[in-house]
């Protein structure tokens, strides 16, 4: 059980580096303002940065997370919870991947939890006081990208188009910086506080802390990195090119508009999802440039994917928690 618990969060984590983190990075890279395996090293370093710095500032969004979390009161069964959990979401995340649809590992999480909680038989996992940070944080993600992409690119855009080409190209790389920085700060923070709550587990019985050891920070950025450098291409591809064809002027935008939105929901203490920030924030960027300029269909296959997101992903986590408490318990 140590052993599929501490292999599916870091399975977890690769997977959000796989299908996630991309999204910090699809402006300058579907622009040409970087060739993705330099931006993909950028993005591994920002993530890094981001979750130190924002755990080191509190941690709100962590504290949030684990509150939902707490499966201490279930001894050795809540490891099977959270396997099953993770479990859930690493398949669900990849399926996604497969048809290069961006998907939110962090409502995937929180789904994860709530079905995982279920099949354990806790019905105080549905106290709707722990729920309302994460519905907030969804509605507010979305609404706050697009919201910020369209004011945002309507403010500055003709000073971005105006710009020597290598000033702008400079303007997006520090942008695309700052975009993985949040990303860090929100995925980064909350599945580094996963990898810790699964160490210490590991370690002294189902316990947990919101300010997981360097260690595991570093065990968690660097993973995280791993699975960016190994894939993203579809997810950038289906975000910034065949949902939207942006230019540079677009790319930095929507990179300050959706770290602009993190930033604000992170020191709320919302668990949000940077997929659906980023994305927001594209579309924004995009509708701002020329009403036209959005692809439709693209854009219903992603909210379709990300409606579906948390039913399946509870449902899933709810069978492999059962099945991994029929087998060992």
């Amino acid at each position: 059980m140590r052993f599929v618990l501490f292999f599916s969060v870091l399975a977890l984590i690769f997977v959000n580096g796989w299908t996630d983190a991309p999204n910090a990075i699809a402006g300058v890279v579907a622009t040409g303002g970087m060739r993705y395996r330099s931006a993909a090293w950028m993005a591994a370093v920002c993530n890094l940065a981001g979750a130190l710095f924002f755990s080191l500032l509190g941690g709100q969004v962590a504290k949030t997370v684990l509150g939902l979390a707490d499966f201490s009161q279930s001894g050795p069964r809540g490891l099977c919870a959270l396997a099953g959990c993770f479990l859930a979401v690493v398949l669900f995340a990849a399926a996604a991947w497969f048809w290069g649809i961006p998907t939110s590992e962090s409502h995937g999480l929180m789904a994860g939890i709530l079905g995982s909680g279920l099949a354990l038989g806790q019905p105080g996992i549905l106290h709707w006081r722990d729920w309302q940070p994460v519905l907030a944080g969804l509605f507010l993600s979305l609404g706050l990208g697009l919201l910020l992409g369209f004011v945002l690119y309507n403010l500055v855009g003709s000073f971005l188009q105006n710009l020597p080409q290598r000033r702008l190209n400079g303007w997006q790389k520090a942008g695309a910086a700052v975009s993985a920085l949040m990303h860090g700060g929100q995925d980064g923070q909350k599945f580094a506080v996963m990898l810790g709550l699964v160490w210490a587990a590991l370690e002294t019985g189902l316990s947990w802390t919101d300010r997981p050891r360097p260690a595991v920070m570093l065990l968690c950025a660097a993973v995280m990195g791993l699975g960016t450098l190994c894939g993203g291409q579809r997810i950038i591809q289906k975000t910034a090119v065949e949902m939207v064809q942006i230019d540079p002027a677009q790319s930095v935008a929507a990179d300050l508009a959706s770290a602009a939105a993190l930033l604000t929901l992170t020191l709320l203490g919302l668990p949000v999802s940077t997929t659906h920030t980023k994305t927001a924030s594209l579309a924004g960027c995009a509708a701002a440039y020329s009403r036209r300029s959005v692809n439709v269909g693209i854009a219903g296959q992603m909210l379709a994917a990300w409606l579906c997101t948390f039913p399946c992903c509870a449902v899933l986590a709810w069978g492999f928690t059962r099945l991994l408490l029929a087998v060992l318990f």
